[in-house]
């Protein structure tokens, strides 16, 4: 797509792609999910009780990823890699609930929520390889593909014309 050519008024510069960014459709799509789960029973609870950090990171995990179920053992994993020492992630979490039961949240805690999101669906937490297996963007395509470098066959396999699933 060519860049478009301003007019001497606009302040759109010459190079500034034109549509969303990815970035802005994520935090777009975040904000919509938000608004969704104003009501959410889970959430109020974990905004209104004091209690174990992993149950309350464990529902919000569930309620940003609109997944029942996830891996309790990956989200202590996750949990010990977003909240180092010196971070205060666990002390964002009841706020972020809060925000969330309430349908509004601010700059920092989309960052937060982006952040828990970025961490089951990619298993990286700043760099570091928290999980693989079990990263969820893996389950979304799982029912076509196969996680890279596992061979899903015996060796070779690829020089035979592909056997069509039957459903």
């Amino acid at each position: 797509m060519p860049p478009h050519s301003p007019s001497p008024e606009s302040p759109i510069p010459a190079d500034a792609p034109l549509g969303l960014t990815r970035r802005q459709w994520l935090q777009g799509t975040l904000a919509v999910a938000a608004a969704g789960l104003v009501g959410s029973q889970v959430l109020r609870a974990v905004a209104q009780a004091p209690g174990e950090p992993l149950d309350a990171f464990m529902a919000l995990s569930q309620a940003l990823t609109a997944r029942p179920t996830l891996d309790r053992a990956v989200g202590t994993r996750l949990l010990a890699a977003l909240g180092k020492p010196g971070s205060d992630f666990v002390a964002q979490l009841r706020p972020l609930a809060q925000s969330l039961a309430a349908g509004a949240l601010s700059e920092d805690q989309q960052k937060t929520a982006l952040r828990i999101l970025e961490a089951w669906y990619l298993g990286v937490v700043d760099g570091n390889v928290v999980t693989y297996e079990q990263a969820l963007m893996y389950s979304v395509v799982s029912d076509t593909l196969v996680i890279r470098t596992y061979c899903p066959n015996q060796p070779g396999f690829w020089a035979e014309p592909p056997v069509e699933r039957q459903a």
